[in-house]
């Protein structure tokens, strides 16, 4: 625990010294929230109004906030790896899970960030929390404990892959999938007949629709989506903490 503690304020302190890092990952899904919204949000419900749409919508946007994110730890961690820095870590006694549980819960506070920037912009928009003190938690706390395990799955992407952009590459275009095929921007019943069972079996479907049960005055705070997003949660970070740290012995 200590190793990992001395991890995560290094990547505090880079997270600190570079500012944009935070900026860029709430960027895009606020300036989606806008275009989306405003432009689209009557195509997609013609009876609500803005501010009911982006009720609805504003749990996908700061799901993809998170997401997206997630894509600097993949690149950092593969930087640690071919820049020499994690050879240095493994001249000293210090546990294999510390450099890469370090960085993963640093970016718990980026994620954070990136939720509430987002948020703050969909308030301004019209969106309410609906469902007292315990909603907003749930509501921020959803998507971060996914992101921490989708971290894992990045981090065990980044110690194999032959360079940075190539896996971030690839993985951006599985996020933008898992996505536009779900029901964060349009409701199950209006999505083509083929798309439904996947939108239905989507995970961020489950993430958007707990945090939006969360906010939503007569729907329960913590339901069955709740407990899918947490158990993709625990499962990815079992899996790929299991396979991450493993992988990191093993490199040369």
């Amino acid at each position: 625990m200590s190793d990992i503690a001395v991890m995560t304020r290094r990547g505090l302190v880079l997270m600190a010294r570079s500012p944009m890092t935070v900026a860029s990952a709430a960027a895009m899904p606020t300036i989606l929230l806008l275009l989306m919204s405003v432009s689209f949000g009557k195509m997609i419900m013609p009876l609500a109004s803005l501010a009911e749409y982006v009720q609805y919508a504003a749990p996908v946007f700061a799901t993809m906030g998170v997401l997206f994110g997630s894509l600097s730890t993949a690149m950092a961690a593969h930087q640690d790896r071919v820049s020499g820095f994690d050879d240095r870590l493994r001249t000293l006694p210090i546990s294999p899970v510390a450099p890469l549980a370090g960085r993963i819960v640093a970016d718990i506070a980026r994620n954070a960030l990136t939720v509430a920037v987002i948020t703050v912009v969909a308030v301004a928009m019209g969106f309410r929390f609906q469902n007292g003190l315990l909603g907003a938690v749930v509501y921020f706390a959803v998507p971060l404990a996914v992101g921490f395990g989708v971290a894992w799955f990045m981090v065990t992407v980044a110690m194999s892959a032959d360079s940075a952009e190539s896996a971030v590459g690839s993985l951006n275009a599985v996020l933008l999938l898992l996505t536009f095929f779900s029901t964060g921007f349009v409701k199950l019943d209006d999505l083509p007949g083929w798309a439904q069972p996947i939108a239905s079996a989507n995970p961020v479907s489950h993430i958007a629709a707990a945090m939006r049960s969360a906010t939503t005055a007569g729907e329960p705070v913590f339901g069955f989506d709740a407990w899918v997003s947490v158990a993709w949660a625990v499962g990815l970070t079992v899996v790929f903490g299991f396979l991450a740290t493993k992988a990191y012995s093993r490199s040369r």
